[in-house]
């Protein structure tokens, strides 16, 4: 997965074993982690509302003032309380999934199965977060703890596994001019 990157052997394993050990400090500090990347990003979102409406509030129109200053509340709200995020999150796929769904149970058009299958899911997944907001944010960190310890194993192993002339060779050229076949000149 990394080893197209251009990296030698000992890059490629450092970096799988950092990948492996970030993935797995994801799923044992999942409560942890989720709450303060979402602080973490409420922060960032705070500011470059608050900076954007600073530089560009005379040209802004009143609904976007408004969407501005709805975006700094729901940040606070998700600074006090992280789990509020997932809430608000569970509430916009919803009301991005479902009209597809029900429109398709009403036309009966069931033809574009996987739009079906993906705003399922979506409603799903929405009704979790609505739900259980803190059990939702622990399962999204511990899905990409997984994935960060899937794909650093996977590196670690294609690059333990891979052939030491290609790791090596990479930057030598072969010498072609060694024997030359002058017999027929």
């Amino acid at each position: 997965m990394l080893q197209n990157l251009n990296f030698k052997s000992k890059t490629l394993k450092i970096l799988s074993l950092i990948l492996s050990l970030t993935g797995i400090i994801f799923i044992l500090a999942s409560k942890h982690i989720g709450s303060l990347s979402i602080r973490l990003a409420m922060i960032i979102l705070i500011g470059f509302c608050l900076a954007n409406l600073k530089m560009t509030y005379p040209c802004l129109s009143m609904k976007e003032k408004t969407s501005y200053l709805a975006g700094v509340i729901a940040a606070f709200a998700g600074l006090y309380k992280p789990e509020a995020v997932m809430l608000f999150l569970g509430i916009f796929i919803l009301y991005l999934s479902l009209p597809v769904y029900l429109k398709a149970i009403k036309n009966q058009d069931f033809t574009d199965v996987i739009n079906l299958i993906i705003s399922g899911t979506g409603i799903l997944f929405a009704l979790f977060c609505i739900f259980n907001a803190k059990g939702a944010l622990q399962t999204i960190i511990i899905i990409i703890g997984i994935l960060f310890t899937v794909t650093g194993c996977i590196s670690l192993y294609q690059a333990l596994t891979q052939r030491r002339d290609t790791m090596f060779n990479e930057d030598t050229k072969e010498d072609l001019s060694g024997f030359e076949d002058n017999t027929s000149s």
